[in-house]
């Protein structure tokens, strides 16, 4: 067993190279995604005695790989860009946050007696995750201090959901055409490329939104910077959350101004994170950096290997089920939402559905099933809303799961 940590980070590096590897070789993985591979390989490594559980190495990639990637994935995300989304598409995705919000607050109330005692936890973490991916996932679950097994049962439904619910809504599309076509005037709006050169250049887009994720030109320059930003943020973040923790500790109830403290000392340290990384993000000189994203998947996929070595496979197997029903149950109440409120509003099932995607698995979810289904000119604002969710989800996921415990508690 390994256990000297400089060996256990090389061998996780081994395990991230391994799994990116497959994705590039086979399709079946690139379908399901390298991250997943590395949840999974973290736990067998683990479960068969390669690596330990925990260790000085986990508690680093616990401690440091999690802000790092919500730092960085924020810093591509700039808030004018939105209105390049169009107004139908970010009512469509608001609304299927929405939904990811109620689904989760409603299974939460409805279902802890079966999930357990930590439903008010996962209510919150799986909200997040439906508003813009894993990331948020992983982020607000860590925040929320979710026990190490259930958090990886939880964690590995959430992934395993993406490829599932996109050929869902596949289905779901052609169901819900005639339905759509009726009430908006449009059924499945955007139509493929007909020119061959046209066509060229949208896949040849589509490609580059792909690698966006996987591959950079990034110099020492911009290495060092990112490098460094999300370390002052994280400090920033610890400084601030302290600091509202102490002066509530000095204050007396009823006291002037002991409310407002009180409140603001009740924020978690990763919502001070991703707000500090939001302003930062909108400065000119950020957003010129290059690498960002590239490095933010490469500390998520570190993070999933040491999330799944601290899983116990008897208890995920055991936690499984209910765990597995508890998220089936909030998208089903998310998909109720989402394409009710997008019926309502005349959008047209398109847009409904590329947005939903996108709450549901993140960007590049989006991107998939906007190639998958030709609606080559949703795909860019899709993405945009999508990044955009990895910042909306940690506020979304935080606030649900506050909400729940009120419930149950």
């Amino acid at each position: 067993m390994l256990r000297d940590p400089l060996l256990v980070v090389a061998f996780m590096l081994a395990v991230v190279a391994f799994a990116r590897w497959l994705e590039e070789r086979y399709d079946v993985i690139k379908k399901i995604s390298s991250a997943v591979v590395c949840t999974l390989l973290g736990i067998t490594f683990a479960n068969v005695g390669v690596i330990e559980h925990t260790g000085p190495a986990h508690e680093a990639v616990f401690t440091f790989a999690i802000p790092y990637a919500i730092v960085l994935v924020i810093m591509g995300t700039q808030m004018r860009e939105l209105a390049h989304a169009g107004r139908p598409l970010l009512i469509a995705y608001l609304a299927a946050c929405g939904g990811s919000f109620v689904g989760g607050a409603v299974a939460g109330a409805t279902m802890a007696g079966w999930v357990g005692p930590e439903t008010w936890k996962l209510s919150g973490a799986f909200s997040a995750a439906f508003a813009g991916g894993g990331m948020n996932f992983a982020a607000v679950g860590q925040g929320l201090e979710v026990e190490p097994s259930t958090f990886a049962a939880a964690a590995l439904a959430d992934n395993m959901s993406t490829v599932p619910y996109l050929l869902f809504q596949v289905w779901l599309a052609g169901v819900l055409a005639a339905i759509f076509l009726r009430r908006s005037g449009a059924g499945l709006a955007t139509a493929p490329a007909t020119d061959a050169a046209e066509k060229a250049d949208q896949e040849a887009q589509e490609e580059a939104m792909r690698r966006r994720w996987t591959d950079t030109d990034i110099s020492i320059t911009d290495f060092a910077i990112l490098g460094g930003l999300p370390l002052v943020a994280l400090w920033l973040a610890r400084i601030i959350s302290e600091a509202f923790a102490e002066r509530l500790a000095a204050m007396s109830v009823g006291s002037p101004g002991y409310g407002l403290v009180e409140f603001f000392g009740d924020v978690p340290e990763v919502l001070w994170l991703t707000t500090i990384a939001l302003i930062v993000a909108q400065l000119p000189w950020v957003r010129k950096l290059r690498g960002a994203e590239v490095l933010s998947y490469f500390a998520l996929h570190i993070f999933f290997i040491a999330l799944g070595a601290a899983s116990d496979l008897a208890t995920i197997v055991d936690a499984g089920v209910p765990i597995f029903s508890f998220m089936i149950v909030i998208i089903g109440i998310h998909v109720v939402v989402a394409y009710g409120i997008g019926w309502l509003f005349r959008i047209d099932l398109a847009t409904v559905s590329i947005a939903s995607q996108a709450a549901i698995g993140g960007p590049g979810s989006a991107l998939a099933i906007g190639m998958a289904m030709k609606w080559h000119k949703l795909v860019a604002p899709a993405v945009i809303v999508g990044i955009f969710g990895y910042a909306l989800g940690n506020y979304l996921g935080f606030f649900c799961a506050r909400v729940v415990d009120a419930l149950v508690g």
